[in-house]
């Protein structure tokens, strides 16, 4: 039997083993180059278009009159709504309140308009497994990166074709925006109710209030009596907190009730989908270097082994 000749010992022993078979190495280098340009090929194209915008802060609403008086009297009063949360919208983009609605939408496809059931190949599904796994299908289609920072949100969404992948980003953003709306005006007409509702109750607590200090006045002409003071001080201090509880409770009720019927975008675009001009995917050129590497490092490892048993 044959012993197996050593691993080169050196690297000038390596280099020898090379120049003898540099065309093996050569002719590995280019099959994989081949081999990575037909995979790059075969494999179908998909192309990415997607957005940036920024989550805008409740607008402060716009008092004028009396409400505006007392907002001024109450000083530390906060009427906005907060801080907007990029992450809400971030999360907004791949939840069913929008992508199943994008999913009903119909697109360009093949010179025609059709629904993205169809496009993914769905269309003869019942129709609760049709919306979804179109659904899923275009969950793992999108992409989103939110920046907590600088409050900026950017999403992707990958597709067949350059106009199917434009025409997707720019009904997610509409979607989006419109989801956003319909559940700040929820939002709102809900705290409209509850402090209509509040200020209600504060309106008699403040009339019980006011009534208890005029019996006090009525069956009291004189109040220079300690006790009488006292007692004249906490029923005027029972008035002044009913009707501060009553007064901020109208002016929750006033912004609620504008902000449920406001429907201005909550988001800007900063940068606006566009029409890709190249495939996201495959990357041929890349498909052909990593296939000619790969190739040569099989030329490579089969002269060291060939060599060993030679």
């Amino acid at each position: 039997m044959t012993a197996p000749a050593p691993w080169p010992a050196s690297f000038d022993d390596l280099l020898l083993r090379l120049r003898r078979g540099w065309k093996s190495v050569t002719l590995f280098a280019v099959l994989g180059a081949v081999a990575g340009a037909v995979a790059a090929l075969l494999l179908p194209s998909y192309y990415q278009s997607g957005a940036a915008f920024e989550a805008e802060a409740p607008a402060m609403p716009q008092l004028t009159g009396a409400l505006a008086g007392l907002a001024s009297q109450l000083g530390g009063l906060q009427l906005g709504g907060g801080q907007a949360n990029p992450q809400l919208f971030g999360d907004l983009i791949t939840m069913d309140a929008v992508v199943r609605r994008v999913a009903q939408a119909k697109f360009p496809w093949k010179g025609d308009h059709v629904p993205l059931a169809n496009i993914y190949g769905f269309e003869n599904e019942p129709p609760v497994k049709r919306d979804y796994h179109t659904a899923e299908r275009l969950k793992h289609a999108l992409g989103t990166d939110v920046n907590i920072r600088t409050g900026v949100v950017r999403f992707n969404v990958e597709a067949r074709t350059p106009e199917l992948a434009l025409a997707l980003a720019d009904t997610t953003l509409a979607v989006l925006n419109e989801a956003n709306i319909r559940l700040r005006q929820s939002r709102a007409s809900a705290e409209e109710q509850f402090s209509s509702a509040r200020a209600a109750e504060a309106q008699k607590e403040l009339a019980d209030a006011e009534h208890a200090l005029s019996l006090f006045y009525e069956h009291n002409r004189v109040t220079t009596a300690p006790a009488l003071q006292l007692e004249e001080g906490r029923l005027r201090r029972q008035v002044d907190m009913a009707q501060d509880l009553y007064t901020q409770l109208r002016l929750q009720a006033a912004q609620a009730g504008m902000q449920a019927v406001r429907s201005t975008p909550a988001i800007s675009v900063l940068d606006p989908p566009v029409l890709p001009a190249r495939r996201s995917r495959p990357n041929r050129r890349l498909a052909v270097i990593m296939g000619l590497l790969i190739g040569a490092a099989m030329g490579v490892a089969r002269l060291a082994v060939v060599g060993r048993w030679s």
